[in-house]
């Protein structure tokens, strides 16, 4: 068996995506099903643990030095990821819950510390009014939230119906108002107020950007 060939039967046999893999890395899916398929002659050295990491096997078991899938004294599991809600582009269903038929992504554990899967979410940015901290096409990281807590986070709002957006969401405890204030200075600060709050409501604040660039 190639590299490839362990790769992808390890991570069928754990029951993941290319995708999973993919996003767990912070590489592209194309770039790991040209590992899988040979395409790329040899794997960097820098990126053999950390794929070893997530297919829960050993640098010597994917270069074929050994036959052994799994560390010694572990056996095949998802200890290491967790599954979380995948809301799509920033729009709706935000405030799906862990019994909501949606779309499910696995990430590693370690991103959400101590708290529990269903206290988050992932979307995906859509447009440029955040650029550059976040671009078009990033993955976010949010937890579930109705209050941002402190005046000048980035969070995710929904605009009444199903629009949202992310912003830097601004301020004052006590006042009428709530500034949605994008980065990209192209783009017009958004002030809602008096009755117009009665139908915005926070459902997340991002905590991790998620960004694919694809190796060469």
């Amino acid at each position: 068996m190639t590299t490839g060939d362990r790769m992808k039967a390890r991570r069928k046999e754990l029951k993941l995506s290319a995708e999973d893999v993919a996003t767990a890395l912070n590489v592209s899916r194309a770039t790991i099903f040209r590992y899988e398929k040979g395409d790329i002659e040899k794997l960097p050295g820098t990126s053999l643990e950390p794929l070893a990491k997530v297919l829960q096997t050993t640098v010597a078991y994917l270069m074929g030095w050994s036959d052994e899938s799994s560390p010694a004294g572990v056996t095949p599991s998802s200890a290491n990821l967790v599954t979380i809600h995948y809301a799509g582009p920033v729009a709706a269903h935000f405030n799906a819950t862990s019994t909501d038929v949606y779309e499910q992504r696995t990430i590693p554990a370690e991103w959400i510390g101590r708290r529990r899967p269903e206290d988050f979410f992932l979307a995906t940015v859509s447009g440029d009014s955040m650029y550059p901290q976040f671009q078009d096409g990033d993955e976010i990281l949010c937890l579930r939230c109705s209050d941002m807590g402190i005046s000048g986070r980035i969070g995710i709002m929904l605009l009444g119906g199903d629009e949202a957006t992310v912003k830097r969401i601004e301020y004052k405890p006590g006042e009428d108002w709530i500034d949605l204030i994008p980065i990209n200075p192209e783009f017009k600060p958004r002030r809602i107020e008096g009755v117009d709050l009665e139908q915005c409501r926070v459902v997340g604040r991002v905590i991790k950007v998620i960004r694919t660039v694809d190796q060469i």
